[in-house]
């Protein structure tokens, strides 16, 4: 079990404490400010996220990486009571440097001494005492963690759009599948949190050039935690963002033909520089060479196909592949596909994934929708000539072709492309609101 008494009698408490928390945050740094209005209730719809989440686990599922990484938190909770100097090295060392006594109060050593399992015991151990041990407190605590982040990325996108903060804020701060699967004691709070982290420190850092120390701060905090977690989202991240900033340092050019031709220049150099990053991160993270992720990627199919048929799931394939980049392209369209626009509401089999459906055939809509008021070429065109949109197309492109590449199964995939959504659902509310004969309604409800 995950879920006992005392997370029941507890799990208000928590709730408002942090309520209170973040009511103090929002009445301290945005007081008179528009956005602080979506403050507080984004905030507690994930914690009701993250309350649901729990319940699913607990009582649907009964199972699930979730539970073993509470098993985890509770050693190390345990040994705050017993030697505190021990808990703190459990959450701050190594496994590979722990002392004899922290390796005896560690129950599951296979998990804890995988880095990216362990990190996610290690911090909600260190957020176990604030949370008295229970399993709701420290879900509430990560995703109250996985909020700023969330919050940060949208303070980005508000800086750049302030005429769009309503619609973005739908779009990054109420996502039901983000605050439903990035919530809680997994690695997807954190990662997502991660996320919003590095996009904010990298934004204020290299493109704004205001608040360099915090703006440093979060990059390296937001790089650490997706580097040990999940690193393929820095392997999408960085093209992207390396095209960002070397076009929006073009947009501050004066003359207009030394800006034009500086668009195709800085695209080469964006190119070659995200090439480089990726190279630089492969090197770094040898298991991420192509040539792995290629055979990683073909047993990680076989395995969820075989599974996903034995036990009844929501499977999904892409056809045969060759592990080359030919193959690569092509299945890249079914990949991209797969992971913006399906499940198709008639793939929906189980009650679990129909959520998932809905939001599926809405970012279809969406994406129609846009196409068809602005255009098939206007749109082409503003895509690469706003450096904004085209970032987060970039990345979220390249990240739906990984996970819809390699996951295979409808349920893992509802959770693992969150992170790509809010940028999506952002490039496509930037295109709608650049075409100049939209209806003029959605420029008064960005507005109010």
């Amino acid at each position: 079990m995950i879920l006992y008494l005392t997370d029941w009698l507890l799990m208000p408490i928590f709730a408002l404490l942090l309520y209170f928390i973040f009511k103090r945050i929002r009445d301290k740094k945005y007081k008179g400010q528009i956005i602080a209005k979506y403050f507080i209730p984004a905030l507690m719809f994930r914690i009701l996220g993250a309350f649901l989440t729990a319940l699913m686990y607990q009582f649907y599922y009964g199972f699930g990486d979730t539970f073993y990484y509470y098993y985890g938190v509770t050693d190390i909770f345990d040994m705050w009571g017993q030697d505190w100097a021990t808990a703190i090295e459990m959450c701050f060392v190594p496994y590979e440097d722990l002392s004899p006594e922290a390796l005896r109060a560690i129950g599951i050593h296979r998990l804890y001494s995988e880095p990216s399992t362990g990190l996610v015991m290690r911090i909600g151990g260190f957020f176990s005492p604030l949370a008295l041990g229970t399993f709701i407190g420290i879900s509430f605590y990560m995703t109250a963690f996985a909020f700023v982040g969330c919050w940060l990325l949208y303070r980005v996108f508000y800086d750049l759009y302030p005429q769009l903060h309503r619609p973005l804020a739908w779009a990054i701060l109420f996502l039901p599948s983000s605050c439903f699967w990035g919530t809680g004691l997994m690695k997807d709070s954190l990662t997502l949190g991660g996320l919003g982290f590095m996009v904010y420190g990298a934004y204020y850092l290299f493109i704004k050039r205001q608040k360099l120390f915090r703006a440093g701060l979060y990059l390296i905090v937001g790089a650490y935690l997706m580097a040990f977690i999940k690193v393929y989202i820095i392997l999408a991240l960085a093209p992207a963002m390396v095209v960002w900033v070397f076009l929006m340092y073009k947009e501050r050019i004066k003359i207009a033909f030394l800006r034009k031709i500086a668009t195709p220049v800085f695209l080469l150099l964006g190119v070659v520089g995200g090439l480089l990053a990726l190279q630089r991160i492969g090197a770094a993270f040898s298991a991420y060479s192509f040539d792995n992720i290629m055979v990683q990627a073909k047993k990680t199919q076989w395995w969820l196909t075989v599974s996903s048929e034995r036990d009844g799931g929501m499977g999904y394939t892409l056809g045969d592949f060759s592990p080359t980049p030919i193959g690569l392209l092509r299945v890249f369209p079914a990949a991209v596909n797969v992971s913006l626009f399906r499940p198709y509401l008639w793939e929906a089999r189980k009650p679990i994934v129909l959520p998932s459906a809905a939001e599926s055939f809405f970012t279809l809509l969406l994406t129609l929708f846009v196409f068809r008021k602005v255009g098939f070429w206007k749109t082409i065109k503003t895509i690469f000539s706003d450096p904004v949109v085209l970032f987060c197309l970039i990345f979220a492109v390249i990240f739906a072709f990984a996970v819809g590449f390699s996951t295979l199964n409808f349920g893992s995939l509802a959770r693992y492309k969150i992170p790509c959504l809010p940028f999506y659902f952002a490039a496509m509310l930037i295109l709608l609101y650049q075409y100049s004969d939209f209806d003029k309604n959605f420029k008064t409800f960005s507005k109010k």
